[in-house]
């Protein structure tokens, strides 16, 4: 009996040891914010800025974000969040339909590029927005891939934060020093190599790289338009043929994810080789920083333009 008492007041002790921890595990959780991101640059960024203070998650992140539109789970979870940072209304527009007092949700929606000059696409720069023509098929929006826009956004993000959660300013301020001066290192480092290399002018499938063309004194020629998924005219194709042959180009560079059948096409008529560079709109699924996934951007098409 003494025997059978002595072990329920052990399993007794042992379950209130264990409910405590629950709960002390439980707490820890509950720190910080819940933060939801579109997709994985915002994610990326709004992580390193945050550090471990809050819980930060993303809705978007096996594939592109330009014709991406949110579930209704998506929807959901932003609506659950305590904070819903997106790149731009020009990128993400379902964004714009937001209404979180329709859910009676009390989640602050953030714009990470507000303020920042995005570009006209290349050919557009008259056009107005209006009947038939959409907006966000006027700028490009795709700042994330120069080091200086990235740095510029992840300031943004951090001063954006630092008013919502004012006690933790100093730790996003602080964090968000440390990324910038990581992105003005990365320019500093790649802007004389490019400066010397042999060619200025590079192919690629996914016009997703004008912000870094501009920022190192390239010239980027684009077989696909902004969206991946917008094919070239027969024409623009015959006009890339005769460029690539005329200025003896010698790789098209396309996305991690899949060669399109337009850069096989030239492949076999050309003799041009493919090589990857990745937009960065898809995780990448690595352990490396947001940084590191784009200098290996910069060090492929550095390896490239100096041959």
């Amino acid at each position: 009996m003494k025997l059978r008492k002595y072990l329920f007041s052990i399993f007794v002790a042992g379950l209130v040891l264990l409910l405590t921890a629950c709960g002390a595990g439980s707490k820890k959780q509950s720190k910080g914010m819940k933060i939801v991101t579109s997709f994985y640059p915002i994610y990326a960024m709004v992580k390193e800025v945050s550090g471990d203070l809050n819980d930060v998650r993303m809705i978007q992140s096996s594939t592109g974000i330009h014709s991406f539109e949110p579930s209704a789970n998506d929807v959901a979870a932003i609506y659950d969040a305590d904070v819903f940072v997106y790149h731009s209304h020009t990128l993400e527009s379902w964004a714009g339909s937001l209404d979180p007092s329709l859910k009676k949700s009390k989640v602050k929606v953030l714009e990470a590029s507000e303020g920042m000059k995005l570009e006209r696409v290349p050919g557009l720069e008259d056009v107005a927005a209006g009947e038939g023509v959409d907006e966000k098929t006027l700028y490009d929006p795709h700042t994330w891939l120069d080091p200086e826009k990235v740095a510029e956004e992840a300031q943004i993000i951090a001063d954006k934060l630092s008013k919502i959660d004012s006690k933790n300013k100093e730790t996003y301020q602080k964090n968000a020093k440390e990324l910038v001066d990581k992105a003005k290192e990365l320019t500093k480092k790649y802007q004389p190599i490019f400066k010397v290399a042999k060619q200025k002018t590079f192919v690629t499938q996914h016009t997703a790289f004008s912000y870094l063309a501009k920022r190192f004194g390239l010239t980027q020629l684009g077989i696909a338009g902004i969206s991946p998924e917008q094919e070239p005219s027969p024409r623009q194709l015959t006009e890339i043929e005769e460029f690539v042959k005329q200025y003896k180009v010698k790789t098209i560079f396309v996305e991690s994810n899949a060669s399109s059948k337009v850069a096989k096409t030239l492949v076999k008529s050309t003799g041009v080789k493919l090589k990857q560079l990745n937009p960065l709109e898809a995780d990448p699924q690595n352990n490396h920083t947001y940084l590191e996934n784009l200098e290996a951007n910069l060090a492929t098409l550095a390896k490239e333009l100096k041959k």
